[in-house]
């Protein structure tokens, strides 16, 4: 796929902001803690939680060139102290190539892009100090209307040849018993797994359209030419519209999963 882009996937960033303050409203964090953030993106949130650890540090890592440029120019915006705890490197956060280990393993709205969750985590257990936490958030919004509605009009014969291999990433999630069960067989005790609906309104189905460029649209438009992205975009407007039941204002509401575990001490 083409680069993430920044400004596209941050125009909604008080919606999308939600699932990390619920974290942080349960989250407790050493003064020393050492964080690893996957899928950091823009690096707010490797910024905030290393501001919250005064005496750690926060590494952040993404596979997008364009949100790693876009932390680094918010690093060097910081205060001198807090900008030298914080560091943004481009990597792959499925098989990350780290020698150090880390207090926390904190990932927010990213592992649903990874096809291999248990390889995924098996990994980032690797990375763990003895009672290290682990903290994962992703959406797991496959069943409602936006998402659904893509993926039928997306099966249908006009587009069933460009786009017959593309799904939601959200389809790779599964259930929160899913993932208690195989986080105590990769070893992580104390877990607790659990969904989450936030409510978003929107001003109409267009709004759910353009929150969805940033993210679930983008597979099935890299996988059509340019007329044909613009033919499915305003056909999946007017389906989401049909499903909707409106044009106007409605209430987005996004399922999001939540993983939390420790590794045993060792």
């Amino acid at each position: 796929m083409r680069d993430w882009d920044p400004e596209l996937y941050n125009r909604f960033r008080s919606y999308r902001a939600q699932p990390f303050g619920a974290i942080l409203a349960r989250l407790e964090l050493d003064p020393d803690e050492t964080i690893v953030d996957f899928g950091c993106g823009s690096g707010e949130n490797t910024i905030e939680l290393a501001r919250r650890a005064p005496h750690g540090r926060a590494l952040g890592i993404d596979s997008s060139p364009a949100m790693i440029e876009r932390a680094g120019a918010g690093k060097a915006a910081l205060p001198a102290e807090l900008g030298a705890r914080v560091e943004f490197r481009l990597g792959d956060i499925a098989a990350p190539a780290l020698p150090e280990r880390f207090s926390l393993v904190f990932s927010n709205a990213a592992l649903h892009w990874v096809s291999d969750h248990r390889q995924t985590l098996a990994a980032w257990h690797r990375l763990l100090r003895p009672a290290g936490k682990l903290v994962v958030q992703m959406p797991a919004n496959y069943e409602e209307t936006a998402q659904v509605t893509l993926t039928r009009l997306a099966a249908e014969p006009q587009w069933r040849t460009e786009l017959g291999g593309v799904k939601v990433a959200s389809a790779r999630v599964r259930s929160p018993a899913y993932y208690a069960r195989l986080l105590d067989d990769l070893g992580f005790v104390d877990v607790d797994c659990y969904y989450q609906t936030f409510a978003h309104p929107m001003k109409g189905p267009h709004e759910v359209l353009e929150w969805s460029r940033a993210t679930v649209l983008r597979p099935f438009l890299e996988a059509l030419t340019e007329a044909r992205r613009q033919a499915f975009i305003a056909q999946w407007r007017r389906r989401l519209e049909q499903a909707y039941g409106t044009d106007g204002p409605l209430t987005f509401n996004f399922r999001r999963i939540f993983l939390w575990a420790r590794r045993k001490d060792d």
